[in-house]
């Protein structure tokens, strides 16, 4: 079973515990991209 959140409830529930990045350096990828992958390849 995999486990994906919906982006309003990453963005409210676990974005706001994610330090900023310190470099300033832009992001190609969105942090609720992040936080599903990591959330979808730990539950395998």
């Amino acid at each position: 079973m995999c486990l994906v959140l919906d982006k309003d409830t990453i963005e409210m529930e676990i974005v706001p515990y994610i330090p900023k990045n310190k470099r300033c350096l832009p992001h190609n990828v969105s942090i609720v991209e992040i936080v599903n992958a990591i959330l979808y390849n730990s539950t395998f």
